[in-house]
């Protein structure tokens, strides 16, 4: 009877916490389709400084690149830039590439290029989304039984013909580059963070290191575009390198939907943040950002664009 005695004395003067009932973390489990709503020093610029946000900007950045396993950046290892089967066409050329982005490791692609004048072009990154045939995906309205309609030969040429340099890359587990499946990993992989949007955000960022180098491209006008998952690809690159000059991600720019993919999460990447704030990242550079009915950018006009001009 004394030790029940001694801890009556001992915790008589002690006054605990009440529990709440609940565990908000095991209630209010945010997902990929959750509805973000920003922080108050974002609904308004009036709230926010620039000093303010480059802080709020470098942290973001930071959890971005440990999220994808960069952090630090790994060794950039030769490219080993394989270019070949050039086509002849009227206004541009258009040529397969092999790069070896990590020892072991490659990546296909295509480049299209402006024909028939000496000079240094801009050019433009594009990433493919999750199209039926990836980086080769050319349907049309009238093509039979169609499911999107997105063509990446087509934005080439035409962006070619215009005097830009374009180029397409795989996603991961696509067209010619599928060492891995576009799916992959488990709990071991995301300790050390290597999941499919690692491995795309390195080889996004050896694709910039390739077009940079090419002799015909000015490197200082460089820029990127995408849709769906190449939509999220394009405001992952730009908010970790500043080497892009301007943007277009399009569709993923959402307050509503976060992507479904794994090539689009990593543990720990939209810890406290949400994609509209990472694509605000691109801030001062020049970002153009599109809204459509029939999907999870319906809302950009009212809400995602409001939240990114504030930034801006």
């Amino acid at each position: 009877m004394r030790i029940p005695c001694v801890l009556s004395v001992l915790l008589s003067g002690l006054t605990f916490a009440q529990v709440p009932p609940t565990d908000s973390r095991n209630t209010e489990i945010p997902d990929t389709d959750t509805h973000f709503v920003p922080k108050a020093f974002w609904r308004h610029a009036s709230h926010g400084t620039l000093s303010q946000w480059e802080q709020r900007k470098k942290f973001l950045r930071g959890q971005g690149l440990s999220a994808a396993g960069l952090d630090p950046m790994p060794e950039k290892t030769p490219l080993h830039p394989q270019i070949f089967g050039r086509l002849e066409r009227d206004g541009y050329t258009v040529e397969k590439v092999l790069l070896e982005t990590m020892p072991g490791f490659f990546l296909g692609g295509n480049l299209y290029r402006p024909s028939g004048r000496a000079s240094k072009f801009p050019a433009i990154l594009y990433a493919h989304g999750h199209f039926k045939q990836g980086r080769l995906e050319n349907t049309v309205p009238s093509s039979p039984g169609y499911t999107h309609l997105a063509s990446t030969p087509g934005f080439g040429i035409n962006m070619a013909r215009m005097g830009f340099v374009v180029f397409a890359w795989d996603m991961v587990g696509w067209n010619d580059t599928k060492q891995t499946p576009h799916e992959f990993g488990g709990p071991n992989e995301n300790l050390w963070s290597f999941t499919p949007m690692a491995l795309q955000l390195w080889n996004s960022t050896r694709a910039l290191d390739f077009v940079e180098s090419l002799p015909d491209v000015d490197a200082s006008r460089i820029g990127m575009t995408g849709a769906s998952g190449g939509g999220s690809q394009t405001f992952f690159l730009t908010a970790i390198d500043d080497r892009i000059k301007a943007s277009a991600p399009v569709n993923m720019v959402s307050a509503i939907m976060q992507g479904g993919s794994p090539c689009e999460n990593a543990p720990n990447l939209r810890f406290e943040t949400y994609n509209v704030e990472i694509a605000a990242i691109m801030a001062p550079r020049p970002m153009l950002i599109v809204s459509s009915p029939w999907d999870q950018s319906r809302n950009t006009g009212g809400e995602e664009y409001v939240v990114i001009r504030g930034i801006y």
